[in-house]
């Protein structure tokens, strides 16, 4: 896999500005194909990708779905991304730069990932999610915007077109931070603000530091979230047993009792408030595309 940190970018060939104006007119919407069709459509003279999927990686979550869109229509895409994001724990090779202490760069930083397919480790993901729809190679726009939140553009070839080339990448690498920027707005745009927030109270569980190992820290965040013991023992491929010792192991180092309890808690020790919710980081990676 080829990685590549972005100091600087701007197009080396041309870019359609009535494209791009597309791409910022979606920013924020809530149809979860509008953003990657027209990212897709922004970089396609470029890249000549057939397919986008768009993620947010919050702390020790699986992915979060954002927008997917795909030139054999959006339900292919959107399929595949809800197999991308059940699969990627393990099987991506994006995970351990995504998920690597201390951090593979500063908040802010950007970077392009060339992953031809027959670099991939076989897999699910690789099977499910490129093989059986005929993609052959990803290129990744890899944005980190959090102290424990990534985003990923993921623009895929097929047979039709081939692979990425270095030109190729090169150009992905030359509009890789107008890309991170876009993402960046939209992904802050959340109109529910679920996703800033479910960053920050990530980001205060990491908090907790030696306090929590790695397991109790991934259960935290998932309870967080909602997401029944069961489910999380499915995820993490261990017993509903097991995960159940981890919470109370968990609640009695923290001193709290419940999920309710340990969110109040959370937020009181960040002090957690709608000014604070990160608009200044977010907005200086887009203006710094």
């Amino acid at each position: 896999m080829h990685f590549q940190l972005i100091e600087h970018s701007a197009p080396r060939r041309l870019v359609d500005a009535a494209a791009v104006a597309g791409l910022i007119d979606v920013i924020g919407s809530p149809d979860p194909e509008a953003f990657a069709a027209r990212l897709l459509e922004a970089v396609r003279p470029l890249l000549h990708a057939c397919e986008c999927t768009v993620f947010a990686h919050e702390a020790q979550r699986p992915p979060r779905f954002l927008s997917a869109a795909s030139d054999q229509g959006p339900w292919d895409a959107t399929r595949r991304a809800a197999i991308h994001a059940r699969e990627f724990d393990g099987q991506d090779e994006l995970q351990p730069v995504i998920e690597r202490r201390p951090a593979a760069g500063e908040v802010g930083a950007v970077f392009i990932c060339h992953q031809p397919l027959h670099d991939m480790r076989p897999n699910r993901l690789r099977s499910d999610c490129l093989e059986s729809a005929g993609l052959t190679d990803r290129l990744t726009v890899l944005a980190r915007v959090g102290e424990a939140e990534w985003l990923a553009a993921h623009l895929y070839r097929n047979g039709e077109t081939g692979p990425f080339g270095p030109d190729d990448v090169e150009a992905g690498a030359s509009i890789a931070r107008l890309v991170a920027g876009c993402m960046a707005r939209h992904h802050l745009s959340d109109p529910t603000g679920v996703g800033t927030l479910r960053g920050r109270v990530s980001e205060g569980v990491r908090e907790f530091g030696d306090r929590l190992t790695d397991r109790e820290r991934e259960v935290l965040t998932r309870i967080l979230d909602g997401v029944t013991v069961n489910r999380i023992a499915e995820d993490l491929k261990l017993r509903p047993t097991t995960v159940a010792t981890y919470r109370l192991r968990a609640y009695e180092k923290l001193g709290v009792t419940s999920r309710q309890e340990l969110f109040a808690a959370i937020l009181k020790r960040r002090a957690v408030a709608p000014e604070r919710l990160r608009p200044g980081r977010a907005t200086s990676l887009a203006h710094a595309a």
